[in-house]
Parts: C-alpha cells; sequence; structure tokens
C-alpha cells in the first residue's frame, strides 16, 4: 500500500495566497480593460510646465475669441495620428463651453518621422492666405479626417477644391516666407517645452501652462478644470 503524502497550509499563509492570486487577476482584467484607451492617449501627461508663449490673437488660426477666458493653444502636426485624435476633442470642447474656451491651432510638424507634415502646415497657411481662417479649418478638417491621403497633391487638390485660385497657391507655396511662418510656431512651441505632438498649452490671465499628449474628453476637462481653479 502507498502512503499518499499530505501538504497542508498554515490558514495565514493561505489567505496570503489567495489575496495575491486574486489582485492579480484584478490588475490582468484592469490592464486589457485599459489597454484600447491607453492606446489612445498615448504620451498624454499631466500639465507638465510653466510656458511663455505669444498671446492668442486674431492672426491666429483661431475657433472662438482671443479673449476668451480660457484658450487652448495646440501646436500640432496633420502627419500626427494622435493630433488626428485629439481634433474632435478639442473641437468639443470649445463648442460646450459656451464662449469660454477658444482653441488656437500652431504648427509643429515632426520632420524626422511624418514627412509630408511640414508641406501639409505649409499647404494650410497657403489656404488662410486667400480663404482666410474659415478656409483653415475647413483645410484641417479634411486633411484630419483622411490622413492616408496626406500628399502635396492632395493639399493642393484639397485647396482648389475649397476655393483656392492655383496660381496664387503654388506661389504660396513656393514662398520662403510661409515655410518661416511653420518654424516660427515649431520653435516656439520647442522652446517652450514641445517636443511632441500634439503640445497643448493651457492660457488664460494669470499664466499658460504645457500639457503633452492626446488626452482623453475626460482627462482632457480635469486638467482644464484644475488649470482654472488653481490658486
Amino acid at each position: 500500500m502507498s502512503e499518499t503524502t499530505k501538504f497542508e497550509l498554515n490558514p495565514s499563509i493561505s489567505i496570503i495566497i489567495a489575496g495575491v492570486i486574486i489582485a492579480g487577476a484584478i490588475v490582468f482584467t484592469n490592464m486589457r480593460q485599459s489597454a484600447p484607451a491607453a492606446a489612445v492617449a498615448a504620451g498624454a501627461q499631466a500639465p507638465t510646465a510653466a510656458t511663455n508663449v505669444r498671446a492668442p490673437s486674431a492672426q491666429d488660426h483661431i475657433i472662438g475669441s482671443p479673449a476668451a477666458p480660457l484658450v487652448l493653444i495646440e501646436y500640432s502636426d496633420f502627419q500626427c495620428p494622435y493630433c488626428n485624435v485629439v481634433h474632435p476633442t478639442l473641437k468639443r470642447i470649445v463648442e460646450e463651453s459656451n464662449g469660454q474656451i477658444a482653441w488656437v491651432y500652431r504648427h509643429l510638424p515632426l520632420e524626422s518621422i511624418h514627412p509630408n507634415a511640414k508641406p501639409a502646415a505649409i499647404a494650410s497657411e497657403c489656404v488662410a492666405e486667400q480663404l482666410g481662417n474659415t478656409g483653415f479649418w475647413e483645410f484641417a478638417d479634411i486633411i484630419f479626417g483622411d490622413q492616408s491621403k496626406i500628399s502635396p497633391a492632395y493639399f493642393e487638390q484639397v485647396a482648389l477644391q475649397l476655393g483656392a485660385q492655383k496660381t496664387a497657391y503654388k506661389s504660396c507655396i513656393a514662398s520662403a516666407s510661409t515655410a518661416t511662418k511653420v518654424d516660427a510656431d515649431s520653435n516656439e512651441a520647442q522652446q517652450n517645452g514641445g517636443q511632441g505632438t500634439p503640445y497643448t498649452v493651457l492660457y488664460d490671465k494669470k499664466g499658460q501652462t504645457g500639457v503633452s499628449g492626446a488626452l482623453p474628453y475626460g482627462t482632457f476637462i480635469s486638467v482644464i478644470k484644475s488649470f482654472r481653479e488653481r490658486q
């Protein structure tokens, strides 16, 4: 007859092991559930540092009033997938603010990884030169609407579709002053902590601070609330 070996755990140890197993299961479940959100908000952070960017003005590409109590100054890249993600989020925030929040778009093309980002930024400026603020935002919405089509030929197609005059558009694209304007935005962002896109500066009468990443809507609202309630 063989003898069966018995192994008994101390009751307290059993409880600890059970707790570890349950905790592990909870963490694993939460990681699986949060993965899509993490992918959408890649690089998202809370406000990171005080900034000193130029004040919003009527010369900016803006939705809302430059005099709104809070202005979200976004430094963006037309080829950046996370800029695409945050684009409707910022639009929603402004629309729901009843005039309390405005949104400014400035350029930060990441040329090393997005070869068509600066050409897109230059094209948007050329559209704005002929068609004003409304034309700029229409162009931005179309480009973000299907980033798979991004190319200089597509930018021209969209510009003409919106009503830009071809000769003037081509002249603007070739102008060094247009590229200089894009570079000025990009340099300003980098000098104020913007190393990736989107980079958004929260700006009000008390000051300003930068936020990195494509924050989800709820997180952005919380960050804005904290910023406006600060002492």
